[in-house]
């Protein structure tokens, strides 16, 4: 992903609607059924990728990257612990 597409946020903000027992979410121009098991995970390769403003309050960024030093250490610590 390169960015949080708008008509994305209301899934992300969790905007539902009852329709009797059920909950859907309208994306675009669509209405679709919600599962609360649902959950989503974007990536990307960008280090710094831009998130809005307007999406960060309800975006959760997880920094994956690590360096050849850190891998090293994490690798080490584990042999040292087996």
């Amino acid at each position: 992903m390169d960015g949080v597409e708008p008509v994305l946020y209301p899934l992300l903000r969790k905007d539902l609607i009852a329709q009797g027992p059920r909950y859907v979410v309208q994306i675009g121009d669509k209405v679709i059924d919600y599962n609360e098991d649902f959950r989503l995970f974007m990536a990307t390769r960008n280090p710094t990728p831009f998130i809005p403003p307007d999406a960060v309050s309800v975006v959760t960024e997880v920094n994956f990257t690590t360096t050849r030093a850190g891998l090293r250490g994490q690798v080490t610590c584990k042999l040292t612990v087996v």
